[in-house]
This record gives structure tokens, sequence and C-alpha cells, in this order.
């Protein structure tokens, strides 16, 4: 089974645990696909992971995923935590993802 499939899995699954491990996966597709799944489970654990962790991380692409994934898991926290990341990002496509996100939770 590839991790890819092992993400699928665990979003069916909601297993959690497996979707944060995957997250820091070497692998930038298996990465980015974990930290969907972890909006989509959406618990508790998963939101403490991508707070602040994955809405600093170096990479533009991880920074992008976990605003979306925020704006899919709908946690009442999220706001605050991406209105702040927002006034610091500097990348377009990651002010963009954060926008979205924001938005998403401001109609939800």
């Amino acid at each position: 089974m590839s991790k890819l499939e092992k993400v699928e899995k665990a979003i069916e699954k909601g297993k959690e645990a497996a979707l944060i491990k995957l997250a820091h996966d070497k692998d930038e597709e298996v990465k980015l696909a974990a930290i969907a799944g972890m909006g989509k489970v959406g618990k508790d654990d998963s939101f403490n992971a991508i707070v602040p962790d994955m809405l600093t991380d170096e990479d533009p692409k991880v920074r992008a995923a976990a605003a979306q994934a925020l704006g899919v898991m709908k946690n009442e926290h999220a706001n605050a935590h991406l209105r702040y990341y927002l006034e610091r990002e500097k990348d377009p496509a990651v002010i963009a993802a954060m926008r979205g996100a924001i938005a998403s939770l401001d109609v939800g």
C-alpha cells in the first residue's frame, strides 16, 4: 500500500494520529494530502498540529494547505489564528489560501 493510499484509509477511518504522522512525511504529495485529510477529520489534535507548526512551515505549499485544512475543519478558534498569521504572511498563494479559509469560516 502506498503512502497516499494510507492517507486515504486514515481519512476514511478518521485516524487522526496516522494523518498527523503522515503530514510530516518527506514526500510533499503525501504531506499535503495528509494535511488536507486532517482538515476533513477535523479533531482537536489535528488543529493543534496545524496551529502553529504547519502555519509557520518554511514551505509555502504546507502553509497554504494548513490554512485550507483549517477552513474545512471549522474549528471555532481557527479564525483568530488565521487572521494572526495572515498579517505576517508574505507569500501571495498562502495569503489567498488564508483569506479563502477565513471566508469559509465566516460563512459557516
